[in-house]
């Protein structure tokens, strides 16, 4: 752990955790909402988080693959434009991994989204996957490469964002 991060063993375990559900939804022809809490469960059970943080960053997970969903369901884009950059600027690890999740339970991300009934608010602290939020206060952007911990807008301070979609411009 870093001094500047005491949790920064939640990004890689936000990977290992999309990771699992996956698996576990193409395995056992899970729902992926289910998948997602087994995944949770392990994460716990193998020692790699706390309770708390297991159910944190289930929460976490859960939020953008309910955002990705609705995306795909009402866009009909790629994931590209989930991301809103280029995906060379993605961890390809984690860009693989998230477009197995939307090729192959496309279906199951577009049911998981069905729950979400408002657009999401990322908050600071939160750990989110790559992409691009947009300042709820000032509007300016923040883009994320890889997974992480959600940082007070560097324009503004402010602490609320909305995720950012749209394809980039190649």
């Amino acid at each position: 752990m870093s001094k500047d991060d005491p949790k920064a063993h939640l990004s890689e375990a936000y990977t290992r955790m999309i990771e699992r559900a996956r698996t576990t939804a193409e395995d056992a022809g899970k729902r992926l909402e289910l998948a997602v809490d087994e995944a949770r469960d392990m994460a716990h059970e193998l020692g790699e988080l706390t309770r708390d943080e297991a159910e944190l960053l289930a929460e976490y997970v859960k939020r953008d693959l309910q955002d990705l969903g609705a995306y795909l369901g009402s866009t009909g884009h790629d994931l590209r434009g989930w991301f809103v950059m280029d995906k060379t600027l993605v961890e390809a690890r984690l860009f693989e991994l998230m477009t197995s999740v939307a090729d192959k339970t496309n279906l199951a991300l577009a049911e998981f989204s069905r729950n979400l009934h408002e657009p999401a608010v990322w908050r600071t602290g939160e750990i989110t996957g790559p992409g691009v939020l947009a300042c709820l206060d000032c509007g300016k952007t923040l883009q994320l490469a890889k997974p992480g911990r959600i940082p007070p807008c560097p324009h503004c301070s402010a602490t609320r964002f909305r995720r950012q979609h749209g394809l980039p411009s190649d």
